[in-house]
């Protein structure tokens, strides 16, 4: 049985895309540019990360423990 689901929307000028997959493990979104990147990343267990960087250079990174 399905324990996360990875979601994604994109946003056009005239339409909405949006995916999502049931998965049992972890769940791993990305959302960028050409220079930002945004990773969210999330366990079965409940723990994770979320991470932003610009031009390779980290500029956030959370980690959340098990919940």
């Amino acid at each position: 049985m399905a324990k996360t689901i990875a979601r994604a929307t994109g946003y056009d000028s005239s339409r909405v895309k949006e995916t999502h997959r049931l998965v049992s493990r972890a769940a791993n979104a990305v959302a960028a540019t050409w220079h930002t990147c945004a990773t969210a990343y999330v366990c079965a267990d409940g723990s994770g990360y979320i991470k932003v960087t610009r031009n390779g250079q980290i500029l956030h990174h959370f980690d959340f423990e098990k919940g």
